[in-house]
Formats: C-alpha cells, structure tokens, sequence
C-alpha cells in the first residue's frame, strides 16, 4: 500500500475557494434562469394570454410572470442538492 498524499499548505485554500466560486455559479444560473422565466412567462401573457379572463395562470401579467419564475427557478437547478 502507498503512502497517503501530503498536501501542501495552499491546497485547503484552494478547496474552499473553488466550493464557494462552484456555490457562487449555482446561484448566478438560478437567478438567471428565475429572471428569463419571468421575461418568457410575461411574453406568453403578451403574445398567447387569455382574452376571455377565464384561464388563472395567463389572464393576469402578474400570475404568468410569476409562473414562468417559478419555473425558471425549477429549471436552474434551484432545488436541486449543492455540489460542493
């Protein structure tokens, strides 16, 4: 059997700013992500919407922009576990 690996002394340094550069990243794509759901879910009220005000969801600029969020932030990875 080997011997284990010495580290070096600016190798834990490393570690911790690599994990905090990765948590950093998932952030920026989930936000990201929740904004351009938010730009499409106002664009499906625009484009597509719902003129007779019977559909919950994309008769109201508010719920779609909101919906299309939630899924953006989905999508993003927003609940997903951390990779550290």
């Amino acid at each position: 059997m080997s011997a284990p690996l010495e580290s070096q002394p600016g190798e834990v340094a490393t570690r911790v700013e690599t994990a905090n550069s990765l948590k950093r990243r998932q952030i920026w794509r989930t936000v990201a992500f929740a904004v351009g759901g938010a730009i499409l879910g106002f664009g499906y009220y625009k484009l597509v919407g719902c003129r007779s005000g019977s559909c919950p969801i994309t008769s109201n600029p508010y719920a779609s922009t909101f919906f299309g969020s939630v899924m953006g932030f989905l999508a993003g990875g927003g609940m997903g576990k951390q990779k550290t």
